[in-house]
């Protein structure tokens, strides 16, 4: 039953002492608002970093040939290491562990472009050669015909895959452009496939510019022989990516004749490193906001402690009145427990209901720009877990009250004739 009397005589002093209660509530309101704003703001900068890596293999290592730093078995520094289909043959039957191994070629240097031609029509790209296998490495859809397959790669078929915007330059979005021919120096291939990656922003603008043609079919038109450029791996489940690039470059080294401990003289690029470096930075993002949101919502707990030892210091003649009337010391204690989850529970709610419609709005007004695949945005949707969110105020509340029992103690030990003498 609720003790309507009780919660009178609440409402009642902190409605008496308006300037006291409005104070006392602002630090709470303010604490818990500023904890669900930071956590949502955590929350949607995680998730964008998140969909910006979508489609990436988390755990891939990229691998190339460098020159070698020192000298080895009678062999100079300096020497360009170039990487042979002979040595993919070596790696996939030499290294356990490995789950997919794509060999590639560029036509150009780093992300450089070259022109693709049909018709009249001209624009760049980034010309590639690959294996089927380079499928499990970047993840995509089609919106038109398949992907290079194993008899393409054995045949060496003239053939390519382009991306969305290769597409829209030379045909236009309407029209499937299966069958088509298109032009790389002057060599002809014919469009098998139009894909989509599932990446965001810059990356994938990149690789909508992307022409993919068959490995064996890009050595041989492009004059590249038997080489590689470099590799993309994904190790088997369970297995770290690090682990396994050990064992390729130790049989590569083998393979050139590469001193064991030149580490220089092949390249590497880890997609697992940065990723768990990025799970460890938003580590401790999340225990930066929860710090800085427990110690704002600890200088509100203070601040009700020391509201309250005021308002009983204030209130002693009250109390002596009650006990001088036969009040007992528990129902002292009850109504100045009250008086705080009063206190604490309406501008805890409050905070919270505030800082959902701040996310919320923060939400609203960058939908336009979170919500487009083409944006370079590494932030999305702010959210809150509201079971974390009600937790925290209950452990604020818990706090609270916890922090009220030692004025409340005072005021159950207040002798009647002692308050009234001192009045």
């Amino acid at each position: 039953m609720i003790d309507r009397e009780l919660w009178g005589e609440v409402w009642q002093v902190l409605k008496a002492n308006r300037l006291r209660t409005l104070l006392t509530a602002s630090g709470i309101f303010w604490g818990v608002f500023i904890l669900i704003v930071m956590l949502g703001f955590g929350n949607g900068i995680q998730s964008g970093v998140n969909k910006s890596m979508a489609g990436y293999a988390t755990n891939a290592l990229y691998m190339w040939g460098r020159a070698t730093t020192r000298p080895w078995q009678g062999l100079p520094p300096g020497r360009e290491l170039r990487l042979t289909n002979e040595d993919t043959a070596a790696l996939q039957s030499r290294v356990a562990g490995i789950d997919t191994l794509a060999p590639r070629l560029r036509l150009a240097r780093f992300r450089g472009r070259s022109d693709v031609v049909h018709g009249s029509k001209v624009t760049d790209a980034e010309i590639s050669g690959d294996t089927p296998a380079y499928q499990n490495v970047l993840p995509m859809t089609f919106r038109h015909g398949r992907f290079i397959n194993q008899l393409d790669i054995k045949q060496k078929r003239k053939v390519a895959v382009i991306g969305e915007r290769i597409h829209r330059d030379l045909f236009g979005d309407d029209v499937n452009p299966v069958g088509q021919q298109i032009q790389i120096r002057q060599i002809s291939f014919t469009v098998i496939g139009v894909f989509q990656p599932r990446r965001y922003g810059s990356n994938r603008e990149r690789m909508e510019s992307l022409v993919i043609t068959p490995l064996s079919t890009f050595q041989q038109v492009f004059s590249y022989g038997e080489e590689i450029g470099f590799y993309a791996m994904i190790p088997d489940t369970g297995l770290r990516s690090e682990s396994v690039a050990a064992e390729m470059r130790q049989v590569l080294m083998q393979r050139h004749r590469v001193d064991p401990t030149d580490y220089r003289a092949f390249g590497d690029w880890n997609s697992e490193t940065e990723f768990l470096r990025i799970e460890r930075l938003f580590v401790g993002i999340r225990a930066f906001i929860w710090t800085v949101g427990l110690a704002t919502l600890l200088a509100g707990v203070l601040g009700v402690s020391n509201i309250m030892m005021i308002a009983i210091r204030e209130r002693r003649r009250e109390f002596g009145i009650r006990k001088s009337i036969g009040a007992t010391p528990r129902s002292v204690l009850t109504m100045i427990l009250a008086e705080t989850t009063t206190l604490v529970g309406v501008s805890g709610l409050l905070g919270l209901f505030a800082g959902l419609l701040a996310l919320f709005v923060v939400d609203f007004l960058t939908r336009p720009i979170t919500k487009s695949v083409d944006a370079d945005v590494l932030f999305d949707t702010p959210t809150i877990d509201l079971k974390i969110a009600l937790a925290a105020i209950v452990a604020l509340g818990v706090a609270s009250l916890l922090a009220t029992l030692i004025p409340a103690r005072h005021a159950m030990k207040i002798d009647p004739v002692e308050a009234l003498r001192a009045e």
